[in-house]
């Protein structure tokens, strides 16, 4: 059943199941709170599992909303509000996946919770600035981050077709050449085929879900600048067994050499790991994986 957190403009909806060990997931984007089901089910045998739908998804979506509603203090401050009120506090594990771990993150770096072991997948500690992405083209296009910087216009583009948005992100990745692999915002997200493998993954399920469109969930990254700001306020070298997973065949967050280098800086138990043969949607390919670090 899904329960509500009444917070000041909006109601974070969540799912707490199982006993023992306490367990968080948090999604990224595309996504939602029932992507972790598979891994849920799983977990709930031994562990108190929650998960939540995240500050402007669906499902805990904000009535007339700024772009600044979603920087990260507000993000972290409604996961941490959570673990308050429902006192998840025996050896709480924390987990998230994409702009999830970005979150996760902050909220351990916060230090308003206590948090025993922190699993980033296929994401990391925060992103740069949006210049960053403003000096990647290709084919004369933005990084879709940068077009991403308008999250109303890329909405409007996004939800004409969201069959097809949904199929193409959630595409199987195979070996790519990265050096030449196309990061627009249409040819990640627009440009999916027959003859394109899917995860397992209910594409129809998602398009119903979003069907009012992804306005709030794509002002995350609208607020990447400000959320540099924000961080220098709390960004610290974290105390706890911190593990990092990537995809090898992640087309979106590709792992290397100096970016393992800095992620192993960010604390003092820090372990970065690379899947074989996994891409971006490394938990529903390989949950095992990320159980595995959990238990």
């Amino acid at each position: 059943m899904i329960n509500k957190l009444k917070l000041d403009d909006f109601e974070l909806s969540y799912i707490t199941q199982g006993e023992g060990r306490d367990v968080l997931l948090l999604h990224g984007f595309p996504s939602n709170m029932y992507f972790w089901n598979d891994i849920k089910e799983e977990l709930i045998k031994e562990f108190r599992v929650t998960v939540v739908e995240q500050r402007g998804y669906p499902l805990s979506s904000i009535k007339n909303p700024i772009i600044s509603d979603f920087n990260i203090e507000n993000l972290s401050s409604d996961v941490e509000k959570l673990i308050s009120k429902l006192n998840l506090t025996n050896n709480l594990v924390i987990v998230g996946h994409d702009w999830g771990s970005i979150v996760a993150w902050s909220v351990a770096s916060r230090g308003n919770v206590e948090i025993r072991k922190l699993i980033s997948i296929c994401g990391g500690t925060e992103f740069p600035s949006s210049s960053v992405y403003d000096n990647l083209t290709f084919n004369k296009r933005p990084h879709y981050i940068s077009s991403f910087q308008n999250p109303e216009q890329s909405n409007i583009l996004l939800s004409k077709n969201l069959d097809l948005f949904f199929r193409s992100a959630y595409r199987i990745t195979p070996k790519i050449d990265y050096k030449n692999f196309d990061l627009s915002l249409n040819s990640l997200f627009t440009t999916y085929n027959l003859q394109s493998k899917l995860h397992k993954i209910d594409i129809e399920s998602l398009v119903r879900h979003f069907k009012n469109g992804m306005q709030q969930s794509i002002s995350w990254y609208s607020n990447i600048d400000f959320n540099v700001e924000l961080s220098s306020q709390w960004r610290r070298e974290l105390d706890i067994e911190t593990i990092f997973l990537f995809g090898e065949n992640d087309a979106a967050v590709k792992l290397n050499e100096k970016m393992s280098n800095r992620l192993k800086l960010s604390g003092t138990k820090v372990t970065v790991k690379e899947v074989k043969n996994a891409d971006h949607w490394l938990p529903l390919t390989h949950k095992e994986s990320v159980i595995r670090e959990i238990v």
